[in-house]
């Protein structure tokens, strides 16, 4: 399997618009202008993880906005069970110094840089 690979049928996957470019399996978040963007560390509110690359501003693309999906961690280690919010469009363990930063929890215990699964949403 590989990031942006949903890991079963309860997941929720929706057609979505990239507001820029967009690769598989990368951490996305809902703006304000009611597109989906790659993810900086500073982000809060809707999340979902790409399941099919979008090659730029206005493309329609499927994201996972609720369920177990495969991500990639940022340089760091997260433990199972941690909560995981946004680092540049993967994910780091959540430090949760805002409301709404939390994506979702570790499904599976990740290296650094490894791409394991996550449960997005529902937080």
């Amino acid at each position: 399997m590989a990031a942006g690979d949903i890991k079963d049928d309860s997941a929720i996957v929706e057609l979505v618009t990239a507001g820029a470019a967009v690769t598989k399996g990368q951490l996305v978040h809902l703006e304000a202008d009611g597109k989906w963007d790659p993810t900086v560390d500073t982000d809060v509110g809707k999340f979902g993880v790409a399941c099919e690359a979008a090659s730029g501003d206005t493309v329609a693309f499927k994201c996972c906005v609720y369920g177990p999906v495969e991500v990639t961690a940022s340089a760091a280690a997260i433990a199972k069970g941690s909560y995981v919010e946004a680092d540049a469009g993967v994910v780091k363990t959540a430090v949760m110094t805002a409301y709404g930063e939390v994506v979702g929890f570790a499904m599976e215990a990740f290296a650094s840089g490894e791409t394991k699964v996550i449960f997005v949403g529902g937080m």
